[in-house]
């Protein structure tokens, strides 16, 4: 292993790994820093984990919980292992174990061999977040979950008391109750998944409730006495008990792992503890680089992922422009999934057309037995633009794409228009949407130009 390289990556999660594959294809020698497992928290504690257990809680199979909460484990450790040896055979990258400390022009590496000090042109980090840890009166440590201690359960709680109502949270709640766990959820907001529209979190909140999960938005939990968690509103008196709780899960959001670091040495400048970064994800020190969840632009791993192509484009091209920052959409693998992208204020402006699809009514929603989702969609009224959109119901995650690249091309409704969607498919009811506002939008164009657009919508389906 050398001492000097063309760039150092601290951290092998989503973005650090996005980094120093892109990095090493252009032939640059890249030294890629991890203190803990490859692949991040989004292989070993995040999304890969949640996103089997939700699978594979679906399809039980005759199965236990235990035996589902194994096979889970079994899957990520099988990833974690083949990430592991991929990285560390590819050309051009060494995968070294260890912790990293910023000095001028590389880092102080710390790991089982040693301190050595290795210098780089670059330097980019990627250390992510660690869940935020609320103290809770009384509750044994043994009782007290994180995402981090969550996917190594041997057996399902009986009950399962989730603090947090956000993406993590209910995700979880839908997996467990599906294992048979009784579960409640709390949070401080007065509705589930207070980053959605109201009428969004809503169907979310009939479909959970019908699964049989509890769900207690206003309440947060103020102590655990007797094998109870004691309730009520932030600041507010105890007003329930929930008996006989297993565990509890804190799911109410991330801190960034930027402590130790070394940056106040070099002068980076934080915000709350985030990395501030400009648009083409510099720090505030010249040769220093940041993406994904230590950063100001994180939260999400395609977020990270975003953000380490757009690092390797201007470490190769540092002329380049930085372009536009694309919308980023969020999804939160429910059942039925909620996905959202851009700006929907609950108050409308003026120049903005709401429009509001119900799920239910598209065809395929009939012959899947869907009752409830909804499409909401806000858009320039004049010019047809996308401001934002969320989704929920069946394939929302995916179906939210189609707006994620509208968005980027700047490509408006006007140009929707005549475009032929599959039947019978969900993508089908984003043509309703289409149509709604055309509707609307020709009713507001003068008698003797409405041929004239008929003609213009006529070439654009020819």
């Amino acid at each position: 292993m050398s001492d000097q390289y063309d760039a150092i990556v601290v951290g092998a999660g989503s973005g650090g790994l996005t980094v120093a594959v892109g990095l090493s294809g252009f032939g640059k020698k890249v030294a890629l820093i991890e203190r803990h497992h490859v692949g991040g928290d989004c292989t070993n504690v995040g999304c890969i984990p949640s996103k089997s257990l939700l699978h594979h809680s679906s399809q039980q199979a005759g199965r236990s919980g235990s035996e589902i909460l194994a096979t889970v484990r079994e899957r990520r450790d099988s990833l974690r292992r083949h990430e592991t040896d991929e990285f560390g055979a590819m050309e051009n990258i060494d995968l070294i174990f260890g912790s990293a400390r910023l000095v001028e022009n590389g880092i102080e590496l710390s790991g089982d061999d040693g301190q050595r000090t290795i210098l780089a042109d670059h330097v980019v980090l990627s250390t992510g977040s660690r869940p935020r840890r609320l103290p809770i009166e009384g509750l044994p440590e043994d009782r007290y979950l994180t995402n981090e201690e969550l996917f190594e359960l041997d057996d399902v709680p009986a009950r399962l008391v989730i603090v947090g109502a956000g993406p993590i949270g209910m995700e979880m709640a839908v997996a467990f109750r599906r294992l048979g766990s009784e579960v409640t959820v709390l949070d401080a907001a007065p509705q589930i998944l207070p980053f959605l529209l109201p009428e969004a979190a809503a169907v979310v909140d009939r479909a959970v409730t019908g699964l049989g999960v509890d769900l207690r938005p206003g309440l947060v939990a103020h102590r655990f006495e007797g094998g109870a968690v004691e309730i009520g509103p932030v600041g507010g008196e105890i007003v329930d008990r929930i008996e006989n709780v297993d565990r509890v899960l804190m799911a109410v959001g991330r801190l960034p792992n930027s402590e130790g670091l070394g940056l106040e040495n070099l002068g980076i400048e934080t915000d709350r503890g985030r990395i501030v970064i400009d648009d083409k994800g510099r720090t505030t020190k010249d040769g220093v680089w940041a993406v994904g969840d230590v950063s100001t632009e994180g939260a999400t791993t395609h977020a990270a992922n975003a953000w380490g192509r757009r690092v390797i484009k201007h470490i190769i091209a540092p002329f380049a422009p930085a372009g536009d920052r694309p919308e980023h959409p969020s999804v939160t693998f429910t059942a039925p999934e909620a996905a959202t992208i851009g700006q929907q204020p609950v108050d409308v402006p003026h120049d903005v057309r709401r429009i509001v699809h119900q799920f239910s009514t598209a065809d395929r929603a009939f012959t899947d037995e869907v009752n409830d989702g909804v499409i909401i969609v806000d858009v320039r009224r004049l010019t047809g633009r996308v401001m934002g959109a969320t989704i929920v119901g069946p394939r929302a995650g995916e179906l939210i794409s189609i707006f994620s690249l509208a968005m980027k091309a700047d490509l408006p409704f006007h140009k929707w228009y005549g475009t032929v969607w599959p039947y019978p498919s969900y993508a089908d009811a984003l043509g309703a949407v289409v149509d709604d506002y055309m509707r609307d939008a020709m009713k507001n164009i003068p008698g003797d130009a409405v041929s004239w657009v008929k003609g213009r919508i006529a070439g654009v389906r020819s």
